[in-house]
């Protein structure tokens, strides 16, 4: 073992610890987003770097207004009272790690300390969210973390009788001088265990009265008439800006919300390894702080991915944590193998680190993690050093691109949306669908849509696996939930499509035709029941199959299907399921424009209440055409509906529905990539195009494909996806 002075051999140390935290846990790592193509709406207001930190909520209010506060996006505090501590603080008896500090009280400050800046400076600094760990020593409460002590927590008596003013009543100072910012305070103590839950109760109650803005219901905090799905804008009409999160399991006050119950870190801690001969070995692997690193923005990539936890915050902990305990043998067996590190890194290790865990997480935010389905996954993102201004990253930088997730985002390609046209015209803004299992969000290549006569809606998508994936909007609005579609064996999961159509029928039945990855086109039914029938080849003359690149059904009134394909060979044709007993008709190519047949890129059919079915197609000329097949098997012919502000309506992608009032409904995305609606009335006569409200009140939606159903009750329902 080599020897040299206490300094170095503590420098040493610092630097066989920090590979030992290097020996973190992960979980699978996950693909990564999708692709992003587009931005969302524009929106007058603040840019990421226009925003104010100290009052960034009261200056973002009207973005952030209607939002639930469990989906704003907000910096927040690891360890937030440790800026304090040193190695000669003080010891928290009670401490997890106290022996360990006592032996080696710098190094346990220097491995304590994740915050340079004091409480009210990180408030200034952007941070909504403070994790406070507060630890009775004698008859005074302190900050700590593992074993050493922080700053006094509490007003209290000094040793010549003065008042010391606690660090509480300067974070209470901050919050009654800034009522429009919301912050959240997690508490945690420890202390005498005999004495504990009193204790805690009472530390509880000191800290509600100092930042509840006075008198005896502490009116500044949130009480049980607000929670973690309250808007910013609920919160400010109640005169709360105060949350307080009671994880000490003594309280039942109203204005104490209980933890767990209100707030999830959903997984994104990621644990150092409890086998020392593990930590030991770790501490010989070159390039293991960089593993860690990694390891902490892998699992944020998976917790980012999963659907959040219904009605709680959600905190994730971009941070890197110290061990509990590390025995003697670990410390001399790093000593014999690693070299020197600076003093300041010495003295702040664990922030040294977290300075560059941080820089690594802000270009990640900045790449990655910066579109839809990853920030309006976000909520609570808690970090170290939250006053960090070295390595590479400036004094509020991180927290300003935390808080930018709040403004208009990159989108998501390809993300499944839905949104409803009511009865009387207006729209509900469109939202995200859930993706399978834990999957945050729903994303695929095609999708199709169908009204059932219960006043439920099916969708279907080609996920981005190649496979359809089947779904169902409950009339009351719930979900049901993914499922995969058997394969054409019928026995095994997995049907790969390259497109895909569902229609309503009469009797409950959902019938689905799809474009194989073959190419050929194939027949399935769901019945009433929930059970499916299973693929069979719809029948034509390639070798007694048919084949399509484009596929749509329409359910008509009297039981049979219309299915219309544009063939291997480009054609437009039909042909129809008898109701009596399925056999289908031969398929009849259908005249187009003053031509024999008709060709395009995109097709729909919808069925009308008298027996009609309107079909909407794009074009080769790249204009929407709409054309009639009447109940007696006649044609009206092709006509094409104006455009925005052109005699035709030029368009990538459209869809048509049948309306119960003999009206049809048609939606399609137009040249400039942007979601439009029009109504044909049964007269004949068009409404002018007008564009889907957007996301978050936006006044566009930027899609890729739209599907739209009619449903009994005169409203609509539009499946979108975003490109």
């Amino acid at each position: 073992m080599r020897t040299g002075s206490r300094a170095a051999q503590r420098r040493l140390t610092l630097v066989g610890l920090s590979v030992a935290l290097g020996s973190l846990t992960t979980g699978t790592a996950v693909a990564g987003p999708a692709t992003v193509e587009q931005i969302s709406p524009a929106q007058s207001g603040p840019t990421r770097d226009s925003i104010v930190l100290g009052s960034w909520m009261e200056q973002l209010g009207g973005t952030i207004g209607n939002r639930p506060l469990n989906q704003i996006v907000m910096p927040g505090s690891h360890d937030a009272g440790t800026a304090g501590i040193t190695e000669n603080s003080g010891m928290c008896d009670a401490g997890d790690t106290v022996d360990s500090a006592r032996k080696w009280p710098d190094l346990a400050a220097s491995l304590s300390r994740t915050q340079s800046g004091s409480l009210v400076q990180q408030l200034e600094a952007g941070s909504r969210y403070l994790d406070l760990r507060l630890c009775k020593q004698g008859d005074k409460w302190y900050s700590y973390h593992g074993g050493p002590l922080g700053r006094q927590f509490f007003d209290a008596f000094g040793a010549r009788g003065e008042i010391v003013r606690g660090e509480a009543r300067e974070v209470a100072d901050w919050i009654n001088q800034h009522p429009k910012e919301v912050v959240i305070l997690r508490v945690k103590t420890t202390g005498p265990a005999a004495t504990l839950k009193e204790d805690s109760r009472a530390a509880i109650s000191e800290l509600g009265a100092l930042v509840g803005g006075g008198g005896l219901d502490n009116p500044a905090i949130a009480d049980g008439s607000l929670n973690p799905t309250s808007t910013y804008d609920e919160f400010m009409a109640a005169g709360k800006h105060v949350v307080v999160v009671d994880d000490t399991n003594s309280t039942s006050y109203p204005w104490a919300w209980q933890q767990p119950a209100v707030q999830d870190y959903r997984g994104s801690y990621v644990g150092v390894s409890g086998d020392w001969q593990d930590i030991l070995k770790a501490a010989l692997t070159p390039g293991l702080p960089q593993k860690t690193y990694d390891a902490v923005l892998k699992r944020g990539d998976e917790v980012l991915g999963k659907a959040p936890a219904p009605g709680k915050l959600f905190v994730q902990q971009a941070i890197i944590d110290p061990t509990h305990s590390i025995p003697d043998a670990a410390f001399m067996n790093a000593l014999d193998e690693l070299g020197l590190v600076s003093d300041w890194e010495a003295d702040n290790y664990l922030i040294s680190m977290e300075n560059e865990l941080n820089k690594q997480l802000l270009a990640k935010l900045r790449t990655a993690w910066n579109h839809t389905n990853v920030t309006d996954n976000m909520n609570v993102v808690m970090t170290d050093d939250v006053n960090q201004n070295r390595n590479g990253v400036g004094a509020g930088e991180l927290q300003r691109e935390i808080i930018s997730k709040n403004l208009p985002q990159r989108i998501t390609s390809d993300t499944f949306y839905n949104s409803t046209r009511k009865a009387d015209g207006s729209w509900t803004g469109p939202s995200p669908l859930r993706g399978v299992g834990e999957a945050f969000r729903f994303a695929g290549e095609r999708q199709a849509v169908a009204a059932m006569a219960n006043g439920d809606t099916h969708v279907l998508g080609i996920g981005l696996d190649g496979n359809i994936w089947h779904n169902v909007r409950l009339a009351d609005g719930s979900w049901q939930g993914w499922n995969a579609l058997l394969a054409s064996d019928n026995k095994s999961f997995g049907f790969a499509a390259k497109d895909v159509s569902i229609t309503g029928m009469p009797n409950g039945d959902a019938q689905i035709v799809a474009v194989g990855k073959d190419g050929y086109v194939y027949h399935n039914i769901r019945r009433a029941d929930g059970s499916w029938q299973g693929w069979a080849a719809m029948p034509g003359t390639d070798s007694g199959r048919v084949k399509a690149t484009r596929v749509a059904a329409a359910g008509m009134p009297g039981g049979s299907t219309q299915v219309l394909i544009f063939g291997g060979d480009g054609k437009m044709r039909l042909a129809t399921r008898a109701a009596a007993d399925g056999t289908w008709s031969s398929w009849q190519t259908v005249a187009g424009v003053n031509a024999p047949d008709f060709s395009g890129s995109a097709l729909s059919i919808a069925a009308l209440p008298g027996g009609d079915s309107q079909i909407v197609a794009i074009g080769n000329d790249g204009n929407i055409w709409h054309n009639t097949r009447r109940a007696d098997g006649g044609w009206t012919g092709w006509g094409a509906p104006a455009g925005v502000s052109t005699d035709t309506m030029g368009a990538f992608a459209v869809s048509i529905t049948g309306m119960i009032d003999g009206d049809s409904q048609v939606v399609a995305v137009g040249l400039d990539g942007n979601v439009y609606h029009a109504v044909r009335h049964s007269d004949g006569d068009w409404t002018p195009f007008q564009r889907v409200p957007g996301i978050r009140g936006g006044g566009a939606f930027a899609g890729d494909q739209v599907g739209i159903v009619g449903l009994r009750d005169g409203s609509s329902q539009l499946i979108l996806t975003t490109r």
